[in-house]
């Protein structure tokens, strides 16, 4: 898809009707995110801060999990 074509303008319209006017505050923008991403999995990494340097395998940072856990300490609706 162009931009600017025709399909272009209908893409843009359907996912403002999807997902309304674009987030403005800290709030909107973790729910607005938290809803375009509402089927990943808890686990999956969203940031991630180091891999591998605590041990094989470990990655720290923030997962979606962490991120709806946040939401909901901060009543944050989603």
């Amino acid at each position: 898809m162009s931009p600017k074509s025709r399909e272009w303008y209908d893409e843009r319209d359907r996912l403002e009707a999807k997902y309304g006017t674009p987030p403005f505050t800290l709030a909107q923008s973790l729910a607005h995110t938290l809803d375009v991403y509402s089927d990943a999995p808890d686990g999956r990494m969203v940031v991630t801060a180091t891999s591998g340097v605590f041990g094989d395998g470990v990655v720290t940072g923030l997962s979606f999990g962490d991120l709806r856990e946040l939401a909901r300490k901060l009543n944050i609706e989603v």
